[in-house]
Parts: structure tokens; C-alpha cells; sequence
């Protein structure tokens, strides 16, 4: 039988883990804004979350990363976590303090 009981719990498996983007999210500041970037590429080709200052968190990306992709900080206030921009689950956020290049300040990772 092509659908057996087996089978379908396999296929929704597949079906949400597509969901997740699999990369590193980098989440910091520069030039006074709260900024996010592709962690491994070069931190000045960040993209604005929004000023510095601002809750970052529930802000939807107005344009997406180098990997095409857009995200959503949550929980700010207690653990923090990336969501993809249509709401499913990406990955936990860590603390990642590092001075970088173009004076990009990262606070977290999110992998």
C-alpha cells in the first residue's frame, strides 16, 4: 500500500522540517540601528531589525538576509528566539558578544 500508516508520519516530518531555515542568524547593532546578518558572511552587509534602543523583537524584516530568507526575533524580556517571517520556529538565540568589522556589535546567535 503506497500510504501506509507509516508512511504519512514520514511525509509531515519532511513537510515541517522544510520549514526551517538552516543557518546561522547573527543579531547585533550598527549606526544606531538593532541589525541582523548571516553569521560566516561579512557583518557590514547587515539589515536593519530597527533603531537601536527599540524592542527588536516582533519586528518582521522589511527586506531579507544574504540567504534570501526573512526572520522574527521573539521573546524579549526572558529567552530569546528566531522565527521564520511566516511564524514557524527557527532556532534558539544565544549570547555572542564580538566587536566586529564596519563597527557591527553581535549580541546573539541564533542556530
Amino acid at each position: 500500500m503506497l500510504f501506509s500508516r507509516d508512511f504519512i508520519p514520514t511525509i509531515l516530518a519532511l513537510a515541517l522540517s522544510a520549514t526551517r531555515v538552516e543557518a546561522t542568524i547573527a543579531v547585533g547593532t550598527a549606526a544606531g540601528f538593532n541589525v541582523m546578518w548571516v553569521d560566516g558572511a561579512d557583518p557590514c552587509r547587515w539589515t536593519r531589525i530597527n533603531d537601536q534602543g527599540e524592542n527588536p523583537c516582533g519586528v518582521h524584516l522589511a527586506n531579507p538576509l544574504d540567504n534570501g530568507h526573512k526572520y522574527v526575533l521573539q521573546g524579549c524580556g526572558g529567552p530569546i528566539w528566531l522565527d521564520n517571517d511566516d511564524g514557524s520556529f527557527n532556532s534558539n538565540c544565544h549570547d555572542a558578544p564580538a566587536n566586529l568589522a564596519c563597527n557591527v556589535h553581535r549580541s546573539l546567535l541564533c542556530y
